[in-house]
């Protein structure tokens, strides 16, 4: 049959047999974690940064700290050693990379111009990774300092082929920084080639996400963003230049929030989820018990003159008039002096009587005043139109609000509307959206690809934003049924709260039991709805499949493993993964790559097929365990029988060292097994063990020296075992 001629029953087919539904069950642990900080947010990151093995977490606050929660191994964090930055700054979203191919990840920030003006001198940072979470500032950002545009998010992938990871930079509107395209030239170099590969756009970018979605073996590059109403285009990498086959591909298109690349039928190639949504931030007013509040922002459509009144019962009220979420006093004028706020806090009284002389819409400020002693509070707006920034205000009447209300108000409508799926058929797309039973929500935000129950196939994560007159919209984590998608409800799904405005999230496994846990971000829009806003990290702790975490080092020659295909082959299970350094608005999960087996749990091969044309394959292997695996890999074809899943091996402990470390084994039958180290570049520099193990439980020692006696240098290690049990566990060591 014709790839296009496919029908759509055909996806239900495809997992008829490995598909089982089970339960979830999802327990919030922010606070009993360690996870902490509250504010506006612009992304976060679920990675191992110091590459001791698990999962840490940056915490990332827009305008405010963007804290590392360094992970003890077992789900626990603190804040407790390096930080990337200590000072504030206006940063928008990471990415972690690596950069320079040493095996190290490196960081990178994109700066947003100032607030938006785009007049900073605080342009975009770049940070060599040293290992053990100790990184370097580098000049200039290497080339990529661009310090008066406002960038939004960075993405990763070898866009030219020559080995080394190329970087996208979304950049919001403004003329002459448009998008950026930067080639890796090495050593921490780099330059923009966006004008000669044809994407440098001043459209106004949110996020782009690479995908070598027709597999011809370049990534090509999907670009998009709610915040400035760009179109969304799919960017074809024709070597040397991009073509947009947007419309050849995917047909009509809307703005999207959000974009994920994954394979959904396990067929091998990859398919598409996108959420259209909008910016949901809009002038509003309401109540809060007996207190009143209004928000009032001019950009975009605004034109820039807003009223809200209400009457203060019981005595004066006590007033927090603010710009742009804080103290500005020289943006509120008071009563017909148009006197400013002398103190963030202050109570508004018949001092200030009378109408202010301004210029609606032309001049910029709250004018404050009430017509008559004891009348009725007025609150005016004025900017001109399209003016960036928001005005508002917090009232505390002593005896609650009286005939509230407002005029001239714009309040666009977002979209409700559900993620929308599109299959790959051979390079052009099938939209599948209506016949999985996928339903709407208000103002889609963030969309993942995730295997959260470990079956084989993909679910969806939907984080919806809501809007400043709804508030926080529930956000949905669909299972994949196999013939449809089932939204998770009740106790089994945790979906978000109804304050704040939710902003994404990020999935790894936080704790290595071998399921895939949520850090979420609730600080999207205006300070004025992110304040107090707090991270949420939810555990996965309900029944799921067998699994294997696979992370990928350099290729045979060195080069980046981004772009990497890898195939599991379980029984009837088969799960195909790519490897990829994408962010969308700085949220970014893991790297590592994760299979779900449903109830295999012996894979029969597992196959890479590696960025620079080499291939490794792998098998019989145990499930429920972790790999590292690089293109020279001195274990790439095993042949030793698979022995029965009840041994363990357990991780290199403490981690990092200094002196010594240690390896827990607990086999239930004798076995054979010889134990190397290597290093980064795949060379072995120390035997540790040769000889047969008898059962029950045993530990191994390493005190960091190669095979001389030799102290090894301070960086990241491989622990290999070879015969019955062949295992990676990566050893971390410092100086």
């Amino acid at each position: 049959m014709h790839p296009d001629s496919r029908p759509t029953t055909l996806f239900a087919a495809l997992f008829a047999l490995i598909s089982t539904p089970v339960a979830a069950e999802f327990v919030e642990v922010a606070g009993s974690a360690g996870v902490w900080g509250e504010g506006p947010t612009w992304g976060g990151s679920v990675v191992d940064i110091d590459g001791d093995g698990d999962l840490d977490i940056l915490n990332h606050h827009h305008w405010l700290s963007a804290n590392i929660f360094w992970n003890d191994g077992t789900g626990s964090f603190s804040i407790a050693g390096p930080q990337l930055v200590t000072d504030v700054q206006d940063r928008h979203g990471f990415l972690w990379a690596d950069l320079d191919g040493d095996g190290v990840l490196d960081a990178l920030c994109s700066h947003g111009g100032g607030g938006g003006c785009g007049c900073s001198d605080d342009g975009n940072e770049l940070w060599r990774g040293l290992g053990s979470g100790d990184f370097d500032l580098v000049t200039n950002a290497g080339g990529m300092l661009d310090p008066t545009a406002r960038g939004r998010n960075f993405s990763a992938a070898d866009v030219d082929g020559d080995g080394d990871l190329d970087l996208h930079h979304a950049v919001a509107p403004l003329a002459g920084f448009p998008n950026r395209l930067y080639r890796n030239d090495g050593s921490m170099t780099f330059v923009d080639v966006a004008s000669d590969w044809g994407i440098d756009e001043e459209l106004g970018t949110v996020g782009g996400v690479f995908a070598d979605y027709d597999d011809d073996g370049d990534p090509d590059l999907l670009v998009g963003g709610e915040e400035f109403f760009r179109p969304t285009i799919l960017w074809r990498n024709d070597g040397g230049v991009f073509a947009d086959v947007t419309a050849a591909a995917l047909g009509s298109l809307p703005i999207i929030a959000g974009a994920d690349w994954g394979d959904l039928e396990n067929d091998g190639d990859l398919d598409l989820v996108i959420c259209e949504g909008g910016d949901g931030v809009t002038d509003a007013w309401g109540l809060d018990g007996g207190d009143f509040w209004f928000f009032a922002h001019h950009r975009f459509g605004d034109d820039g003159i807003d009223t809200f009144t209400m009457e203060s019962l019981g005595g004066d009220p006590v007033s927090i008039l603010q710009w742009r979420g804080g103290y500005h006093p020289e943006m509120v004028f008071l009563g017909p002096d148009a006197v400013n706020q002398t103190q963030p806090v202050m109570t508004l009284t018949d001092a200030y009587v009378g109408a202010p002389i301004f210029d609606p819409g032309v001049d910029v400020g709250l004018y404050v005043w009430r017509e008559f002693a004891g009348g009725p509070w007025q609150f005016h707006v004025s900017a001109p139109p399209g003016t960036f920034g928001a005005f508002s205000g917090y009232l505390y009447p002593p005896g609650g609000v009286g005939n509230p209300g407002a005029t001239n108000l714009e309040q666009p409508s977002s979209p409700v509307a559900p993620p929308r799926v599109f299959r790959n058929d051979g390079g052009v797309f099938t939209e599948l959206t209506g016949s999985l039973g996928l339903t709407a929500s208000d103002n889609p935000r963030h969309v993942t690809w995730v295997d959260f129950d470990n079956d084989s196939d993909l679910d969806i994560h939907l984080v919806a934003k809501g809007t400043s007159l709804t508030g926080n919209a529930p956000d949905v984590l669909w299972r994949n049924d196999g013939a449809a998608f089932v939204p998770l409800t009740g106790p089994t799904w945790v979906s978000g709260t109804t304050s704040y405005l939710s902003d994404g999230g990020a999935w790894g496994d936080i704790d290595q039991d071998g399921d895939l846990d949520l850090f979420h971000q609730d600080g999207a829009g205006a300070l004025f709805f992110a304040n107090l806003a707090p991270p949420r990290l939810y555990r996965n702790e309900g029944p799921a499949g067998h699994w294997l975490s696979v992370q990928l080092g350099p290729t045979a020659s060195g080069g980046t493993s981004v772009g990497a295909k890898v195939t599991c082959h379980a029984g009837p299970v088969v799960v195909h993964r790519r490897a990829r350094a994408d962010t969308w608005r700085g949220f970014q999960g893991t790297h590592d790559l994760h299979f779900g087996l449903g109830g295999e749990t012996v894979i029969d091969s597992l196959l890479v097929d590696w960025p620079d044309g080499g291939t490794t394959k792998l098998g019989p292997l145990v499930a429920d365990q972790f790999l590292w695996l690089q293109g020279n890999d001195p274990v790439s074809a095993p042949t030793a029988e698979v022995p029965a899943p009840a041994w363990t091996v357990g991780r290199p402990h403490p981690q990092p060292a200094r002196g010594m470390q240690e390896l827990s084994f607990t086999f239930p039958v004798p076995t054979r097994l010889s134990v190397r180290v290597y290093d980064v570049a795949g060379r072995m520099v120390r035997r540790l063990s040769d000889d047969p193990v008898p059962e029950g439980a045993h530990r191994l020692a390493w005190d960091g020296r190669d095979d001389r006696g030799r102290p090894l240098p301070a960086g990241v290690y491989f622990i290999r075992g070879f015969g019955d049990t062949p295992f990676v566990r990566k050893a971390v060591r410092l100086r």
